[in-house]
């Protein structure tokens, strides 16, 4: 996996939404800010 520090750009990944559907980090490219909130889930 390669390093990723402040202010270099994140690497590309992709994870499900609450529907299912796969959304891409990249989906978002061009957008000024994209805030990423990681949870363990829903109990």
């Amino acid at each position: 996996m390669a390093k990723v520090t402040v202010h270099s750009k994140a690497p590309d990944f992709v994870l499900e939404d609450f529907r299912g559907n796969p959304v891409r980090l990249s989906d978002y490219q061009g957008r000024k800010h994209v805030v990423l909130v990681f949870n363990r889930g829903f109990m």
